[in-house]
């Protein structure tokens, strides 16, 4: 009986412990965002960041798999944000779900849309860089921009359910907005010609009301 009892035991997780791994694992992040933004993919070391954040190259190794896995954690902590979560379950998505009229949940999310942008586009900026050299890099775009569009998409059967122009889809709809919220639009304008974060949201939230909803 003694032995079936000692057989179920579970191996106890601190979780202390396990906090103090995130907060580690959060500092490589962190590090390897201004690191990779400043000297691009290639240039940037396992080893650079960990002086920068403090821990041990093997720490990184066994966390985060290495350079690579960096990398994918980076451009994750940037699409999820202060929330932490995929799009579709963000804060910003259920206040905006809430705005009476079409064309001001489509400005509600133009709104957020920028905010993503301001901390997403160096960091895909970053992948673009390392696809040049890197098979692993160019996978990931891939399934970025997959992601993206898969999640756009619903999001715009959700928030314009019956305010698209006749014979548009939400595939229609999300793919077009995809195109005119894409990080490398937004670089484009905003790091390449030097636009305002403020005049790229007008001109993104015009564009926006115009594709997607048609003459007022």
């Amino acid at each position: 009986m003694s032995d079936g009892v000692k057989g179920s035991r579970r191996p106890y997780r601190s979780p202390v412990r396990a906090e103090q791994v995130e907060a580690t694992r959060r500092r490589a992040i962190e590090a390897a965002t201004r690191l990779f933004v400043q000297h691009g993919y290639a240039r940037t070391t396992v080893t650079a960041v960990a002086e920068e954040a403090g821990v041990s190259p093997e720490t990184i190794y066994t966390s985060l798999r290495g350079k690579r896995g960096l990398l994918e954690g980076v451009i994750e902590a940037a699409v999820t944000g202060p929330d932490g979560a995929v799009m579709l379950h963000q804060q910003w998505v259920h206040e905006v779900r809430e705005l009476p009229t079409a064309p001001e949940r489509l400005r509600g999310w133009v709104a957020a849309s920028c905010r993503t942008l301001a901390r997403t586009s160096p960091v895909h900026a970053v992948i673009r860089g390392a696809a040049d050299r890197e098979e692993f890099a160019v996978d990931l775009r891939r399934r970025l921009l997959e992601r993206r569009v898969d999640e756009i998409v619903r999001l715009a059967g959700d928030l314009l359910d019956g305010a698209l122009p006749p014979g548009m889809t939400a595939r229609e709809a999300g793919e077009r907005y995809a195109a005119l919220a894409s990080p490398e639009m937004h670089h484009l304008l905003v790091a390449e010609m030097g636009w305002s974060a403020e005049r790229h949201r007008e001109w993104l939230t015009e564009c926006a009301v115009a594709q997607l909803l048609g003459p007022a």
